[in-house]
């Protein structure tokens, strides 16, 4: 059966507004656990969890990496390995003195 440019361009265009809600809603989580009376430390995590899956929804689908090769899904993360180096570097001083 033939694929026609307009269901190809409907079910993109349903993705799109899907994947728009959930950032939406995500980001309406954050905002409401951001008025919780919980700890900051708890909070904060909370909101980094959330973010990072926002930024990974954002990475699949509006960067169109579901759909390419893994190289492209590797210079995509190796940022990820310097920055967590780096976080461990800054942080090193922190874990030694406990």
């Amino acid at each position: 059966m033939p694929v026609h440019m307009t269901d190809i361009t409907s079910s993109s265009t349903r993705t799109y507004l899907a994947i728009w809600g959930w950032l939406a809603g995500l980001m309406l989580l954050g905002v409401v656990l951001a008025e919780l009376p919980i700890s900051k430390l708890w909070i904060v995590l909370m909101v980094l969890a959330l973010s990072s899956v926002k930024a990974l929804l954002v990475a699949l689908y509006y960067m169109h990496l579901k759909m390419d090769r893994w190289v492209l899904w590797l210079v995509a993360v190796a940022p990820l390995a310097l920055i967590a180096l780096a976080l461990g570097v800054v942080f090193s001083s922190f874990f030694i003195q406990l």
